[in-house]
């Protein structure tokens, strides 16, 4: 048969190969080079839509709508160091203080579609209507009933991705990851049954919302529910209002971001979980028995610290403390998570703990032990920021934790990134709170994550460190931090 008499029918063009989009992501980010930031570029850290059907959330009386969306994103403290001078600060560490993450709101009273403006602690009208019923339908594992409350969390692209190019989608993941393990605590305080849903049919939420994906997508969605039951009313037909200046698409200047979550928005994954790697058979550590703290007391008391630490131990016992809640389990759609994280393995450096020699270790939460690993322990030597460099030797100890960032591609596609760091933010975060009830301090310092500190760890690839969280004891009066009232 000549070409000419091929039949009308074609194999059709093979599809993209799962995975791939993922691996391009993490060349191109060992091989990023220095950035230069041009300022000139960054957009405002508040999107702003028509304040038509604006509903203002009250500040002082008690509001659970109120209560959880000022708790998560509102502009709630202002914090003064000798160096900056005032910031005003949201709840939950972001990087750089850019704060990429919006959210979204459905409620069935007053019912309609909203986006949270945390300038002025208000919900603006985006549509009409009730559609609790369609978010939850989204939901790759709904709970049982409508919940109260919905909320989509977005990552505006160019809001960080300006200064930290394609690097910006591991910190979006990363804070969606922070976002959750604040929600669930702000939920529990304000009497909520709130769980976090990282699997969901992005196009349906994205049309919902009417945004435009290369330039904003969903990342999260978070179901609350008070208990009250109140029914779903009929799914409207509405469309959403635009936004006043919406922000630059990234297709161009980030084409490794855009190309990853395009590919992560059309995998929802429903695969099985790859085995996490063995305890290692090193030496073993154990820990005294965790104290019970509530990781709501170290809301208030969190902060960043800009200035390092003292240089002093810290007990084991709050080094137990923080490793349990760190790695507790939590109410999500990732199987097998109200046990325990499970995309990663926690690893602790040791530098300053009363009673655990100096060293690395991996935490076994099923025995709450460590055991000894064959890194280096040594971090010093790695590209580190000037501020890390100096917090480095002052803290007493290092969260690390760790996972194959390609192992779960088999079951959940390109939407394996988004799962494991998400659960590496959600684990740092859980850390820092339970640090802070125990009266110590800690800060995320992401350059931490590099070949230098794998070796440290006595990590081999495919494995890697994901996040890098320091622990220490505070300097007092150097960072005043108090709550907006």
């Amino acid at each position: 048969m000549t070409r000419q008499e091929a039949p009308d029918t074609v194999a059709p063009e093979a599809g993209p190969v799962p995975g791939e989009a993922t691996r391009r992501y993490l060349r191109a980010l060992a091989e990023r080079g220095p950035v230069s930031v041009d300022w000139s570029a960054a957009p405002p850290t508040h999107k702003r839509y028509p304040t038509a059907g604006r509903v203002v959330l009250p500040w002082r009386a008690p509001s659970p709508i109120g209560d959880l969306l000022r708790g998560l994103l509102g502009v709630t403290r202002a914090e003064w160091t000798h160096r900056t001078g005032v910031r005003l600060k949201r709840p939950a560490p972001s990087g750089g203080a850019l704060y990429p993450i919006e959210a979204y709101v459905a409620l069935g009273d007053p019912a309609g579609l909203y986006h949270y403006d945390p300038a002025h602690h208000a919900l603006d009208l985006v549509r009409v209507g009730d559609h609790r019923t369609l978010l939850h339908a989204s939901l790759t594992c709904p709970p049982a009933e409508v919940p109260d409350m919905v909320v989509v969390l977005t990552a505006v692209f160019w809001r960080n991705g300006f200064k930290y190019r394609d690097f910006a989608y591991r910190l979006h993941c990363q804070e969606v990851g922070v976002l959750g393990a604040q929600v669930l605590v702000v939920g529990e305080s304000s009497g909520l049954d709130t769980a976090v849903h990282l699997r969901f049919d992005d196009a349906v939420c994205q049309s919902l919302l009417g945004l435009d994906p290369t330039r904003e997508g969903v990342l999260a969605a978070f179901t609350c529910t008070s208990g009250a039951g109140a029914a779903a009313g009929p799914l409207p037909r509405s469309s959403a209002t635009g936004e006043e200046h919406p922000p630059p698409s990234v297709v161009g200047r980030l084409p490794h971001l855009s190309a990853l979550h395009a590919a992560a928005a059309a995998a929802t994954g429903s695969g099985a979980l790859p085995a996490l790697p063995p305890v290692p058979a090193g030496p073993l550590v154990a820990l005294p028995a965790p104290r019970a703290l509530r990781l709501a007391d170290g809301l208030p008391l969190r902060g960043s610290p800009e200035i390092g630490f003292l240089p002093r131990e810290i007990d084991a016992r709050d080094l137990a403390t923080i490793l349990a809640h760190a790695s507790a389990g939590y109410p999500g759609d990732v199987p097998g998570c109200h046990r325990a994280p499970v995309t990663l393995t926690p690893h602790i450096l040791v530098q300053r703990v009363r009673g655990v020699p100096a060293g690395a270790y991996r935490y076994d939460p099923d025995t709450g032990r460590l055991v000894a690993t064959a890194g280096t322990g040594r971090v010093e030597a790695g590209p580190l920021q000037p501020n890390t460099r100096e917090a480095l030797p002052e803290a007493s100890a290092i969260l690390v934790p760790a996972g194959d960032q390609t192992a779960g591609i088999a079951g959940f596609g390109d939407r394996w990134y988004r799962l494991q760091q998400a659960e590496a933010g959600l684990v740092v975060h859980r850390g820092a709170l339970a640090a802070a009830a125990a009266g110590l301090a800690a800060r995320i310092h992401s350059d931490g994550t590099n070949p230098i500190t794998d070796a440290a760890l006595g990590l081999s690839d495919p494995v890697h460190g994901l996040s890098f969280l320091l622990l220490g004891v505070p300097r007092p009066g150097m960072t005043v931090t108090a709550p907006l009232r």
